[in-house]
């Protein structure tokens, strides 16, 4: 399905399903933001990297203003709806201080596959105890996972931005396992400095060979 959005474009990737707090400032963004929320509408966030933005990003909604400032900045709560690619930029809008963009919406496919799900617990477990984290971040059990888990397990922006453009979760599951395979010998490297590291100076109890 294609649409027409207001965009906003940032230096981050905003995922479907993520609430964030924003400040804005900049005169064109207060215009917009104040106008979607007059409006009930939605704008988009698409990726900006060096410079540039990039052609996928993530349509938000603006569920409330935290606080409104004297000089007429706010901060705001946004929710992530859905991806999308964009298709067309439109630079200049009439009346407007913001561009825009034609939008084409990628549908999200919460596929389900066991060997999957479980291997991505697995390890998103084992990540948390290497970093030595203890809140669970995502809950098990919930199929759309992917997104929840993409800014805490050491994507850089391109990698997250990477995962924003796959519609099947399987495969977003796919690259966050191996992504993770790819940095946990590492990380237990580092965890075994550390052990060694606390045993410095101890007295160490050794089990002496049976054949002596």
């Amino acid at each position: 399905m294609q649409k027409f959005l207001p965009i906003f474009p940032l230096s981050m990737v905003a995922y479907p399903g993520e609430e964030l707090k924003l400040h804005i400032f900049e005169p064109r963004y207060k215009q917009l933001i104040r106008e979607c929320i007059q409006e009930e509408k939605s704008f988009g966030i698409p990726v900006i990297n060096k410079n540039e933005i990039l052609d996928y990003g993530t349509e938000m909604i603006v569920n409330g203003i935290s606080k409104e400032y004297l000089n007429g900045e706010v901060d705001i709560v946004i929710t992530g709806l859905q991806a999308f690619r964009i298709l067309d930029i439109v630079q200049v809008i009439p009346d407007k201080l913001y561009s825009g963009a034609v939008v084409s919406v990628i549908n999200n496919v919460l596929d389900i596959h066991s060997n999957i799900n479980n291997e991505f617990d697995q390890l998103t477990d084992e990540l948390f105890q290497m970093l030595e984290i203890q809140n669970k971040l995502v809950e098990k059990g919930i199929i759309s996972q992917s997104f929840k888990m993409a800014h805490y397990v050491g994507f850089n922006i391109l990698e997250e931005f990477e995962l924003l453009k796959h519609s099947r979760e399987s495969v977003r599951k796919k690259i966050i396992i191996q992504h993770i395979k790819n940095i946990l010998p590492g990380l237990r490297q580092a965890a075994a400095i550390r052990e060694r590291a606390k045993m410095n100076g101890q007295f160490h109890i050794l089990n002496p060979p049976d054949f002596l």
